[in-house]
């Protein structure tokens, strides 16, 4: 993966007399991530247990306030339940808590988004690692959000399908490593179909992507050689 400058550039512009910071092309930061907060916004017990949950999950910061604290809130995502959503300040993404459960990386993703800015490169790509377990990893914003392992190539397509479909970006790539070709074709087969050109699909040399993995913990050779394939350039597939 190449070295990126860790400085941000950023410019405060006013809007509904707010700052708000654009990031230009670099992971997002702490400090970019403190300016624009992440706030939960729920007294339901149940829904807010479940909600620091996720987001600890997922590694991101917030803030806990009540419903009525976020009507006043500057956080520019709110996560609330939907008895309490109308309490909220509309001018600010909201978030369901039953929003955050079925494909945590699509929520991280639109959370991450919003608090990056409209300016902010955008692009998405997903590497796999074909195997007996299929490494996953999604890298948005410049940033790994999400590393996952499946067990069967139709479970890989459709998780992969679902994050194309649910991440917004203009530029979206999916790198296939050719470790095992047979089951590399079946992937790149199955998700050109139903992408076309929409998303291009590169299959990547896989020399190498297992060397730094920890053989001893379960999946996390899959994840790690997936995550090396996410930031190789492949030759481009296309259906014939």
């Amino acid at each position: 993966m190449p070295k990126r400058s860790q400085q941000v550039e950023a410019e405060a512009l006013k809007t509904d007399s707010r700052q708000i910071l654009i990031v230009d092309g670099a992971p997002l930061t702490e400090e970019v991530l403190q300016h624009r907060r992440v706030a939960v916004a729920t007294v339901d017990g149940r829904s807010y247990y479940n909600i620091i949950k996720a987001l600890k999950l997922m590694d991101i910061q917030f803030d806990s306030i009540s419903p009525a604290e976020a009507a006043e809130s500057n956080a520019r995502v709110i996560i609330t339940t939907r008895n309490e959503a109308g309490m909220v300040n509309k001018r600010v993404m909201t978030f369901l808590d039953t929003e955050l459960e079925k494909y945590p990386a699509i929520s991280k993703a639109r959370i991450l988004r919003t608090i990056a800015g409209p300016d902010a490169d955008d692009q998405l790509i997903i590497g796999i690692d074909p195997g007996s377990r299929i490494g996953i990893s999604v890298i948005y914003l410049n940033q790994e959000i999400s590393s996952i392992v499946e067990s069967s190539v139709h479970d890989a397509v459709e998780q992969v399908s679902a994050l194309l479909g649910g991440i917004t970006s203009k530029n979206r790539i999916v790198r296939i490593g050719d470790g095992g070709i047979r089951m590399t074709a079946e992937i790149a087969k199955m998700l050109k179909a139903r992408f076309r050109d929409s998303v291009r699909i590169e299959i990547v040399n896989e020399h190498g992507t297992s060397r730094n993995a920890d053989a001893n913990r379960r999946g996390a050779r899959d994840r790690s050689s997936a995550r090396t394939i996410a930031f190789r350039t492949g030759r481009s597939f296309s259906l014939r």
